[in-house]
């Protein structure tokens, strides 16, 4: 206990001995002023490290960043049109003389349309059964009506009679055939051409942009730093409609194709 005692007393005694040490060197002459220099020095360190930092900010945001946008109305130049017959009986043989006689009327009218007969494409035959039902609704495995189906399709330049032949081909139902037009696909041709030029023009947009920025803050417009391609849509006329993974409308002839770029100029 006692020697407990003895260390506690002696660790006591070494921190007033610690204290009196530093006291009686700060009384010397000098001490004063090598601390106050020491805290000067540290201050400005950790100043000139704030004004790093913010010279490496303003490099970082010393830019002006712009984004330029084209557009440029376009019209289809090729127009695609699929349509299909189709024709039931109790008997195959029945079913298929049936499907001729559609399939005919409806060659007949793709071609009063104006289309070379050369160019239509006309798939073979699908053969579908309707199987007889019980008293319960349920299917058995007689056979109750044989169904087929066939497509005829072609690809024109005539973007018009396209649009026109898909609008009329269902009145061939007003005299008995079995006929279903799908919707007309409207293509550019010139798609990549456009592209090109509508990235030139949009490059350009960006610029002036950038110049218009530039002169508000009184400065100039340096080089280029980097430059990125947006969104490219091809959207029907007049639509205002954006995705963000880009769209190309296939439904109307009339088009407008658009483009975005983003560049970020060197301010001087």
């Amino acid at each position: 206990m006692s020697e407990a005692n003895g260390n506690r007393s002696n660790g006591g005694a070494g921190s007033r001995g610690f204290v009196s040490r530093i006291g009686a060197w700060m009384a010397q002459p000098g001490a004063g002023l090598f601390l106050l220099g020491a805290a000067l020095a540290f201050g400005v360190l950790g100043a000139s490290d704030q004004i790093g930092r913010s010279i490496r900010t303003m490099k970082q945001d010393n830019v002006i960043r712009v984004k330029g946008v084209a557009e440029l109305d376009v019209t289809s130049d090729r127009g695609s049109w699929w349509g299909k017959v189709r024709a039931s009986a109790v008997t195959l043989p029945e079913a298929y003389a049936e499907l001729e006689k559609s399939t005919a009327a409806l060659r007949t009218f793709v071609v009063s349309k104006g289309i070379s007969a050369d160019i239509l494409t006309i798939t073979s035959v699908d053969i579908g059964k309707e199987m007889k039902r019980d008293e319960k609704g349920a299917a058995t495995n007689t056979i109750e009506r044989y169904v087929l189906t066939q497509s005829i399709g072609f690809t024109s330049p005539n973007v018009l009679v396209v649009r026109d032949i898909a609008n009329e081909a269902t009145a061939l139902i007003k005299d008995g055939f079995e006929v279903e037009s799908g919707t007309p696909v409207f293509k550019v041709s010139t798609i990549e051409k456009t592209k090109l030029d509508l990235l030139e023009k949009a490059t350009a947009n960006a610029y002036e942009r950038a110049q218009t920025l530039a002169r508000g803050s009184a400065s100039s417009v340096g080089s280029l730093v980097s430059a990125a391609q947006g969104i490219y849509q091809i959207v029907s006329r007049g639509s205002t409609s954006s995705s963000e993974y880009g769209e190309y409308d296939t439904s109307t002839i009339d088009k407008t194709a658009r483009v975005v770029v983003t560049l970020e100029y060197s301010v001087k």
